[in-house]
């Protein structure tokens, strides 16, 4: 019995993951998402975020394993939802994703590549083609092959590239939640997010640009870099 309630609870958990993913591209899906977050959460976005941006490339096993942790809580989170709300149960799933993804790095960051790939795939065929948006799914399970795959061939360019995208999203997203907390910005925010739904996939899109070039491949340095990588695999 707890079997089923637990299948069909994680079967739920991944048919809203899905539904979710193109998130940029629905405002108003992405506009309750960020009036929900807490600060507490926010806060955590902002600050992992900026880390991935600046840092991501030089400290990406111990940001794989914070991102593992993080993206276990969120799967945590939405299985408690169908079997009885539990900060408990977040907390534990996200442990053990991170304790699984600590032996398993490289099939880790294929994961969180081919995640990142997804997200990028299915967000981009639903600002690209918005009527036929309910057919995301196809531009997500692209970016997921093709990245995924890539993160074993062109190890430093992808996980810069899905440093980059995931450090945009969590800066841009938990910083205009906190935003929001403050009483005296947050009716401007929200009218001019209303007005201009892009302006938030933009400031990821910056964003992330902005993080690749701070940590982008720079002559022998990087691919002295890259040797070490290599060679302590």
């Amino acid at each position: 019995m707890l079997a089923n309630v637990t299948l069909n609870a994680f079967g739920e958990t991944i048919s809203e993951t899905l539904k979710r993913m193109d998130l940029m591209a629905r405002p108003e899906l992405l506009l309750d998402s960020l009036e929900s977050m807490s600060v507490v959460l926010a806060s955590i976005l902002l600050f992992v975020g900026a880390i991935c941006l600046v840092r991501g490339w030089r400290w990406h096993r111990l940001i794989v394993l914070v991102l593992a942790l993080l993206g276990g809580v969120g799967i945590g989170h939405m299985l408690s939802l169908s079997m009885g709300r539990s900060m408990v149960v977040a907390i534990a799933i996200g442990l053990l994703c991170a304790a699984l993804a600590a032996p398993m790095l490289k099939w880790t960051i294929a994961i969180l590549a081919g995640g990142v790939g997804a997200f990028v795939g299915a967000n981009a065929w639903g600002l690209l083609a918005p009527d036929d948006a309910a057919q995301a799914w196809a531009g997500a399970s692209m970016g997921f092959i093709g990245l995924a795959l890539a993160s074993f061939i062109l190890s430093r360019v992808v996980i810069t590239f899905f440093m980059s995208v995931s450090g945009g999203v969590l800066f841009v997203t938990g910083s205009i939640a906190l935003l929001l907390h403050v009483e005296s910005v947050r009716t401007p925010i929200l009218t001019h997010l209303e007005e201009a739904p892009m302006v938030v996939p933009l400031l990821v899109v910056v964003a992330s640009v902005l993080g690749f070039i701070i940590q982008r491949p720079a002559g022998g340095h990087a691919a002295g870099d890259e040797d070490h990588e290599a060679a302590s695999a």
